[in-house]
């Protein structure tokens, strides 16, 4: 199982493009599979200094609907349709995806999904559900942001990945990631209590509640990481845990 950190900034971040990871992993029928964890307004750029085949991508999940976890969708598939992709698409969500992901690409791009060779299939789940999706085990539990946002749980039979979306950790979405071969959260400031965001200390003492041996850290406040950094990093050796704070390019692997 590999993991690919595409992007890992907030909305604004200048530097840092949208937070967006690949996942690479085989299913339980052993078929190499690759996920793409959100899609935002900076993400898609990034996503192709990495992938070259429009055919790779099996599969997006898209956590909420802020335009920095969704809003790069419209250009993804231009560039897929363009590179000539015919392979379907599946889009993983919470209720109103498809509208809301159609009604983007007619913005963006009118008339041109008429055009795709390729199919695009939705599949809309609720917190608390379980499903089987492209050969991987799925759930989902809502984080606490201004917006709905759901967390998810991926078990593939190398681990189980936890990705967070946005939002500060609720009582679900913790026990959700219990026992994640990695965990993957947002952590938006540091120390004080953030309506709407996690932080590094809450992520930290999740992990360590509930028995996470590995912790990446993503969408941290831009000036937060500029100016914070070095106090972040050495929370994180002080943990006990396997923590990184990646930067764009970064990859894990796990056996």
């Amino acid at each position: 199982m590999r993991i690919l950190f595409i992007g890992v900034g907030e909305a604004c971040d200048e530097n840092y493009p949208n937070t967006s990871i690949l996942l690479m992993a085989p299913n339980d029928n052993g078929h190499d599979k690759t996920l793409l964890l959100d899609c935002g307004f900076s993400a898609v750029h990034a996503f192709w200094k990495y992938v070259s085949d429009p055919e790779l991508l099996d599969l997006v999940w898209i956590s909420h609907f802020h335009g920095d976890h969704f809003m790069g969708l419209p250009l993804l598939f231009l560039r897929m349709w363009e590179m000539g992709r015919n392979k379907p698409l599946v889009i993983v969500g919470q209720r109103g995806l498809k509208d809301v992901v159609e009604r983007a690409m007619e913005l963006a791009y009118p008339g041109f999904m008429n055009r795709f060779r390729f199919e695009l299939t939705f599949y809309e789940v609720e917190p608390g559900e379980e499903k089987s999706i492209c050969g991987f085990r799925w759930n989902f539990a809502e984080t606490e942001h201004s917006r709905c946002n759901l967390s998810v749980a991926i078990e593939t039979p190398h681990g189980k990945v936890f990705y967070s979306g946005d939002g500060k950790p609720t009582n679900e979405s913790a026990t959700l990631a219990s026992g994640a071969t990695l965990m993957i959260h947002e952590a938006f400031h540091v120390m004080p209590k953030v309506p709407g965001h996690g932080t590094v200390s809450g992520v930290i003492s999740i992990a360590k509640d509930f028995e996470i041996e590995n912790i990446a850290l993503v969408h941290v406040q831009r000036d937060v990481r500029r100016w914070k950094q070095l106090q972040i990093r050495k929370m994180l050796d002080k943990s006990g845990i396997n923590a990184w704070l990646p930067q764009p390019g970064d990859t894990l692997e796990f056996d």
